[in-house]
């Protein structure tokens, strides 16, 4: 017991000092023993954000129907707070909605421990715990299989990582048995097999999968009508909002955290360029976004399609109107240190007392059908935020003048920006952004997305005009109509052809921009670097299309010609600037995360997976396959493989002597040559030529760690690449690692000689790979749909199927041309 006491101790010690790393980081201090905490707008220092929550470590809350009992155990509370922090990144924004659900499954363990075994430790929580806490969530939970499903992934989850740390006394190894929720390979499975049926019981090659999140056509006009519709100003700079958000795809905090001068245009300077732009009626510039890409990635601009131009400096133009005196009000603020709230008309009236007809429409706006009804509301909310009348005068028996003091106006809207969290210590009126792992703060009044607290209700609002706020993302959510609240559209009664409301998330407008690349055929690589996405795998995710609308891989129907490869697909990079070295660190930003381990090292699994294969012009179908599944066959095969595959890129030592006895007309001893070096060993990276079965490698496999060796040769092969890079940012992380220790210790010197020829190696490997790759032909295995399943006459149902329809009629102008 004494050793699982210690595991704990040092699991709750070491993410002590993860928080105190947190807090030394520049954003501010969160006290360790606080009793509980808010994420999102509310949230300090390291938690501010836009998804709102709370986290609670002194009770266990009403949570699944339980009375709520107090965490006694101080213990078990900094577990909690231990548990808390493990799920936060050092470098990274917080998911406010995972630190919530973690947090929920940790109490109701608290709960659960106390009732079966009357401990308070945590490590006595054990297979009878966990399976307590989910009967309790089934019984409160009856008719929500979805909600049941989610608690047990997530305690599943949880016992994973309590088993993980290994302070427990027994192993707890909890599972459920109720199945599983949709996942991506459950979609991918789902698209394959085509299960959507049209009404007479066919395959309907134009449904498209996830559409509902894309635009669909009624809503997209519903928008833009709102452009003439949309009355007051805070419904304006909404509809701004989301119009920028349709037009570049942003995350929506990555939008709604856009500085004010975030803006820039850069003169065109080729004279092609120019000559072009004059000739289509196009800006004579090219206008970049400046913004801070969030989940990872590193992109800080945005490049705005030529045709979008005047649009998005229109955004921008109203917006800086709209905001101005919001703006001004903000800097008046702040001038006084936020000591003084009142509105410029109040402080003009002479004397201590201002009257209540006085205040209206300019310290707070309610709403009401006459002025003795704003009035009536106008008192409601003073005194909902702690305001009374400091004296009354009664002119008629029916009419009341209601005075209050100005010192007293200005103490309790200062109160309530204290209590609404815009100020604080650290950073008042300020939004902390992250990027890149650091924190970006920047004030409300520098940001171009502002609107006094309140504004954003359609309905019974209340505005309180000195007091100026960013846009929080409940906001929007409420104004599209995907959480409760009256939408822009219902307000203006704006139906969809089902008769419901027209409604759409913040994240729509993104898998929207996505879809229309993926239609146009942009590469993933290309598509994720346009998306500011880190981590190219996600792309599948924000693609929605029917099979008919996946136009842009080649099918392989039409490869085959005379038996050669014929090249009628896109190539994956026309030509290769000679500027090579930021190859790497652009395509780690792609390639960073893991893919799966079997993805990655078998070629089969990754064309199964991928359904993708790289073909050379120069080879023909049999080779182009063997060389992609890297199944080579029988050693004569392996020889006439090489003689077809052998080039610059391809065992290019090799290739040059096999050529010089070739032109030498030696074509015995050029056979032999092949003969020796057809042992084509499949390696994670490339292939070992070496008759491994018979010597071994005597080299301690050297080549999977980027050191040269000359039985090893890159093959071109498709996810080859992803690979290369992950075993590189993998070394990246040792040589950084073992940098830091050398400066220490000289012992370690040796060790990072070792790890900076392994990088360089590597890096050489990935800019080999790349410029063989850009040569090859990137093919789907995917039969290109015909005439008929491409629906050519099927009426358009959001925009991207129309996009859809578009794409196909150019793609036919060229074809044609």
């Amino acid at each position: 017991m004494k050793e699982n006491i210690e595991l704990l101790e040092d699991f709750i010690a070491n993410q002590k000092v993860r928080w105190h790393s947190k807090n030394n980081q520049g954003s501010g201090i969160i006290d360790w023993n606080a009793d509980s905490l808010s994420i999102g707008p509310m949230g300090e220092a390291w938690l501010r954000g836009h998804s709102k929550a709370s986290v609670i470590f002194n009770r266990t809350g009403s949570i699944n129907k339980l009375k709520s009992k107090t965490i006694e155990s101080p213990l078990y509370r900094d577990f909690l707070r231990a548990l808390f922090m493990a799920d936060i990144s050092l470098t990274s924004e917080v998911s406010a909605s995972r630190l919530r659900a973690n947090n929920i499954i940790a109490r109701q363990l608290y709960y659960s421990l106390d009732e079966v075994t009357g401990q308070s430790n945590p490590i006595f929580i054990s297979h009878d715990v966990f399976s307590h806490a989910f009967e309790s969530i089934r019984s409160a939970k009856s008719n929500d299989i979805n909600n049941i499903l989610n608690s047990a992934i997530q305690l599943q989850c949880m016992s994973k990582t309590l088993d993980g740390l290994k302070f427990t006394l027994t192993k707890i190894d909890w599972q459920h048995n109720l199945g599983g929720l949709n996942t991506s390979g459950t979609k991918r499975r789902k698209i394959a097999e085509k299960a959507k049926l049209s009404s007479n019981g066919e395959f309907d090659p134009y449904e498209i999968e996830g559409a509902s999140k894309l635009i669909s056509l009624e809503t997209f006009l519903f928008i833009v009508s709102l452009i003439r519709v949309a009355k007051s100003d805070g419904e304006r700079i909404l509809l701004n909002l989301l119009l920028l958000l349709i037009v570049t795809g942003f995350r929506y905090e990555e939008a709604s955290a856009l500085a004010l001068d975030s803006l820039d245009k850069v003169p065109l300077k080729s004279k092609d360029a120019i000559e072009l732009a004059k000739k289509f009626g196009l800006p004579q510039y090219d206008l970049k976004i400046n913004y801070l890409a969030m989940k990872g990635s590193t992109a800080r601009a945005h490049w705005v399609e030529p045709t979008s131009i005047p649009l998005v400096e229109g955004i921008y133009k109203a917006l800086i109107a709209l905001t101005h005196p919001y703006r001004e009000q903000l800097k008046k603020s702040r001038l006084s240190s936020f000591n003084n709230f009142l509105p410029a008309n109040v402080e003009r009236i002479t004397g201590e007392s201002v009257l209540l007809d006085d205040l209206c429409d300019s310290l707070i706006s309610t709403s009401g059908s006459s002025f003795s009804n704003v009035k009536s509301n106008m008192r409601k909310a003073l005194a909902n935020i702690g305001l009374h009348p400091s004296y009354e005068e009664r002119l008629r028996p029916t009419t009341v003048d209601y005075y209050y003091d100005k010192a007293e106006i200005n103490m309790a809207l200062k109160s309530y920006a204290e209590k609404r969290n815009f100020l604080n210590q650290e950073s008042s009126f300020t939004r902390v952004r992250i990027h890149a792992g650091k924190s970006f703060p920047i004030k409300f009044e520098d940001m171009l997305f502002i609107m006094p607290d309140g504004m954003g209700g359609l309905r019974q609002k209340r505005t309180f005009h000195t007091i100026i706020t960013d846009i929080p993302i409940n906001i929007m959510s409420r104004f599209l109509g995907s959480s409760n609240g009256t939408s822009i559209f219902a307000k203006y009664d704006m139906r969809t052809s089902n008769g419901e409301h027209a409604s759409l998330t913040t994240h729509i407008p993104r898998h929207n921009v996505n879809t229309f690349l993926a239609i146009a055929g942009i590469d993933d690589h290309l598509q994720a670097a346009l998306m500011g996405r880190r981590d190219i795998t996600q792309n599948i995710h924000y693609q929605h299309l029917a099979l008919a609308q996946k136009l842009y891989p080649t099918s392989t129907e039409n490869l085959v010609l005379n038996g050669e490869a014929h090249i009628n697909s896109q190539q994956l990079s026309p030509s290769i600037e000679s500027n090579v070295h930021h190859l790497s660190n652009e395509l780690n930003e792609l390639f960073g995360t893991e893919l799966t381990e079997l993805q990655l090292n078998s070629p089969i699994a990754y064309v199964k997976s991928t359904g993708t294969m790289v073909f050379s012009p120069r080879l023909s179908l049999e080779a182009n396959i063997k060389r992609n599944l890297h199944t080579y066959g029988q050693h004569d095969e392996n020889v006439k493989f090489l003689s077809d595959a052998l080039s610059e890129e391809f065992m290019p030592d090799i290739n040059k002597v096999y050529r010089e006895l070739l032109l030498e007309g030696k074509t015995t001893e050029a056979h032999d040559l092949l003969s020796r070096h057809s042992h084509l060993n499949a390696l994670t990276t490339g292939t070992c030529t070496r008759n491994l079965g018979l010597w071994g490698c005597p080299f301690g496999a050297k080549c999977l760690s980027g050191q040269e060796c000359g039985y090893h040769s890159l093959t071109g092969r498709a996810g080859e690449l992803e690979q290369l890079v992950r075993s590189l940012v993998t070394a990246r992380a040792n040589q950084k690692t073992l940098s830091e220790l050398a400066h220490e210790d000289e012992s370690y010197k040796e060790s990072l000689l070792k790890i900076n020829s392994s990088v360089s190696g590597l890096e050489k490997m990935v800019e080999k790979s790349y410029l063989a790759l850009s040569k090859g032909t990137l093919v789907s295995l995917i039969d290109r749909p015909n005439r008929e399943q491409l629906g050519e006459y099927k009426q358009p149902d959001s925009l991207a199927s129309f996009f859809s329809i578009e794409q196909r009629r150019i793609e036919q102008r060229d074809k044609e041309s």
